[in-house]
């Protein structure tokens, strides 16, 4: 099982992977496909929902092959989130 949960910066991106859809499936000769969103909440916030966002490449019509990649796709873009909200120029 891959950790898909990261606290960065006092926030925690949590990355909600899903199989792509069949249509794509049965393009990739490899096998399943995957996509994900990134989850983006205060550590400290309990009972806060937070905010779900899309990540681009995704978004975008892009997948990728493992779950573990959807993972660090959706962490790396969730970062980038944090990065904006607290004026990091990245």
């Amino acid at each position: 099982m891959h950790q898909n949960n990261v606290i960065y910066k006092g926030y925690r991106l949590t990355a909600k992977v899903a199989r792509g859809p069949v249509s794509e499936q049965r393009e990739a000769a490899s096998g399943p496909v995957f996509t994900a969103t990134v989850l983006v909440v205060p550590a400290n916030a309990v009972q806060d929902p937070g905010h779900e966002y899309p990540v681009p490449c995704f978004e975008e019509g892009g997948f990728v092959y493992s779950p573990r990649e959807a993972v660090h796709e959706a962490v790396s873009h969730g970062q980038h989130i944090v990065d904006g909200l607290m004026g990091v120029q990245s």
